[in-house]
């Protein structure tokens, strides 16, 4: 029986070290943020929250988020809030790019929000299904709390809310829900697209992705769009985005 325990204590012990490794090696492929703050329009700021952006956009009545970040309690997001003098109760709407947890766990943080995601990606919000392993999954974002209302996009579409028009492009791969946001000149491209080392734009750790090959395929949409920046879910802004996409594409 003692043999038995300290087989067992090994067997754990060493997937345990796997799991973290995993998780090491998950990070360092990470893209790097560029700043804490990244100060978009007037009326549009990234702020970091742990290691992704959450991009805030004010509108007449109170704010949008895209995306919320990997935390429970979002704090970065709310002292910026804060600082403009506003409340978690002032976000009436949150717009997820993808389904993964680091994108959504802060959402519970902001009652009054309606919560909106890409078409398929709600059963990834909902842990009933999973594009990596469930370890894997906890390391970026530890047991954010579920969210039980979600209004599922239906991929190409235009939403006004609270008087700002936005224009919502489906581009698949990353995960099977993923979507863009084209707000004025800026789109809000998740991880489906990002600013890589050198400064040209292209497609995040494949380990992430549940198809990159559609993913690079679905992005050849955005092409059609009328954008001068991207604002990405991890390395923050890329100026000069279009003329970059359209090298990487080629």
């Amino acid at each position: 029986m003692k043999l038995l325990l300290k087989i067992v204590g090994i067997v754990l012990g060493v997937l345990l070290m796997v799991v973290v490794a995993g998780g090491g090696f998950m990070y360092s492929q990470m893209p790097k943020p560029t700043e804490k703050r990244i100060q978009v329009t007037p009326d549009v700021v990234g702020v970091l929250q742990k290691f992704a952006y959450v991009w805030i956009v004010r509108t007449p009545h109170g704010v949008t988020l895209i995306d919320t970040g990997p935390d429970a309690k979002p704090t970065a997001v709310l002292d910026e809030l804060a600082a403009e003098k506003l409340q978690a109760t002032d976000v009436h709407d949150i717009l997820l790019t993808h389904g993964h947890g680091d994108h959504w766990a802060g959402a519970k943080a902001f009652p009054n929000a309606k919560v909106y995601v890409g078409p398929g990606d709600a059963a990834l919000v909902r842990g009933e299904r999973h594009v990596m392993p469930a370890p894997l999954e906890k390391l970026m974002s530890p047991a954010p709390e579920l969210i039980p209302e979600m209004t599922e996009l239906k991929g190409d579409e235009t939403l006004v809310l609270d008087g700002q028009t936005i224009k919502v492009v489906s581009i698949p791969g990353h995960t099977r829900g993923s979507v863009a946001y084209l707000l004025s000149d800026v789109l809000f491209t998740g991880d489906s697209l990002m600013k890589q080392k050198d400064g040209s734009l292209g497609l995040g750790p494949k380990f992430f992705s549940e198809d990159g090959d559609q993913n690079k395929q679905s992005l050849h949409k955005l092409l059609a769009l009328d954008f001068k920046r991207t604002a990405d879910g991890h390395h923050g802004l890329t100026e000069d985005a279009k003329a970059k996409l359209q090298a990487f594409l080629q």
